[in-house]
């Protein structure tokens, strides 16, 4: 899927002003992880341009994604090291 255009349409934080986010995915870690580089938005408030997102149910993948479903997934946001900041989203990805 590396190279596949998503948008993520976030649903938590509650307070979230940002936005869909929209992205190519850049790594697919066996299904069941993307890093995702982020294009900019209008507000770049953003804590990095690389997410990583991971299926919000334990037993999911993102092969749904290819049949143009959307999958929940929890989303953390990587510093330049590709390490986990604080802070993240819960949402909905899908193909863009």
């Amino acid at each position: 899927m590396k190279g596949t255009h998503i948008r993520i349409v976030v649903h938590e934080p509650n307070d979230w002003k940002s936005g869909n986010l929209f992205g190519a995915i850049v790594n697919d870690i066996g299904g069941r992880r993307l890093v995702v580089e982020l294009m900019k938005t209008k507000d770049s408030s953003l804590l990095s341009n690389l997410i990583e997102l991971k299926p919000r149910e334990a037993k999911a993948s993102f092969k749904p994604l290819m049949q143009y479903y959307s999958v929940m997934v929890d989303g953390v946001f990587l510093d330049e090291d590709g390490n986990a900041m604080d802070g993240g989203i819960y949402g909905s990805v899908t193909i863009d």
